[in-house]
C-alpha cells in the first residue's frame, strides 16, 4: 500500500530560474553553428576558424539538454508514504526514511524556518515570494545516509537550518501530514502484532 505522490514544489521554483536562458543560449549557439553553411564560402572563411563549429554545436546541445532537464526535473521529485518508509524522490536520487527515524512532524512556514536575517543571497531570491507558504518539517533522529552525500542530491532549502530534519513543500501539506501520521501508526501496529502474538502463544503454552 502506498500513499499519494506529493510533488516537491521547491524543485519547480529552483529549476524555473534561468530555464529560458538555457533555451535562448542553445538557439543562439545553434545559429552560430549553422551560419557558415548559410552564407557563401568567402564570407564563411572570414567568420571564425572551422574548429569553432564543433564547439558551438557541443555547447548548443549541452544548453538544450540543460533546458530539457530543468523542464522535467520538477515532475520527477515527490514525497510518498509507503508501508515501511517515506520516499523522498529527487530527480536523480531516492531517499528512504523509515518511520522509526522520524521523531516528529509539524507544520511551519518558509519565513519562520528561514528567517530573513539567516538567509543567504540565493535563499533570499527563492524564499521572499513564498515566505508565507506552509511546509511540513520532518524532525529526524538521524540521517539514513551521510549528510555530505545527501547534499549532493537534495537542495539546501530542504534541510532544516537548525537541527536534523527535512523541509517538505507540497501543494496539500495537510494531506501529507495526515498520511505521515496514518502510515506511521500502521507501521507501529504491524511491528507490535508479532510480539503480541508471541506473548499470547507463550501464555497459552503455560
Amino acid at each position: 500500500m502506498k500513499g499519494k505522490k506529493h510533488p516537491l514544489l521547491i524543485y519547480d521554483r529552483i529549476h524555473r530560474q534561468r530555464r529560458l536562458l538555457f533555451l535562448v543560449a542553445a538557439l543562439i549557439l545553434a545559429g552560430l553553428y549553422a551560419l557558415p553553411y548559410l552564407v557563401d564560402e568567402e564570407t564563411a572563411s572570414k567568420l571564425w576558424p572551422p574548429a569553432y563549429d564543433n564547439l558551438f554545436l557541443a555547447t548548443s546541445v549541452i544548453a538544450f539538454f540543460s533546458f530539457v532537464f530543468k523542464l522535467i526535473a520538477p515532475k520527477l521529485a515527490y514525497a510518498q508514504c509507503t508501508e515501511r518508509n517515506v520516499r523522498i524522490q529527487t530527480p536523480f536520487f531516492p531517499l528512504f526514511i523509515s518511520y522509526r527515524r522520524i521523531h516528529t512532524t509539524r507544520p511551519n512556514q518558509w519565513g519562520r524556518v528561514f528567517p530573513p536575517e539567516k538567509r543567504t543571497r540565493s535563499q533570499r531570491r527563492l524564499i521572499e515570494p513564498i515566505a508565507g507558504g506552509e511546509v511540513i518539517l520532518l524532525d529526524l533522529k538521524g540521517w539514513p545516509a551521510p549528510l555530505g552525500w545527501l547534499k549532493l542530491w537534495i537542495p539546501d532549502m530542504m534541510f532544516l537550518p537548525d537541527g536534523t530534519g527535512l523541509v517538505l513543500w507540497v501543494q496539500d501539506w495537510m494531506a501529507l501530514s495526515r498520511e505521515l501520521s496514518d502510515f506511521k501508526d500502521r507501521r507501529r501496529e504491524a511491528q507490535m502484532r508479532p510480539k503480541q502474538e508471541t506473548g499470547l502463544y507463550n501464555r497459552m503454552k503455560r
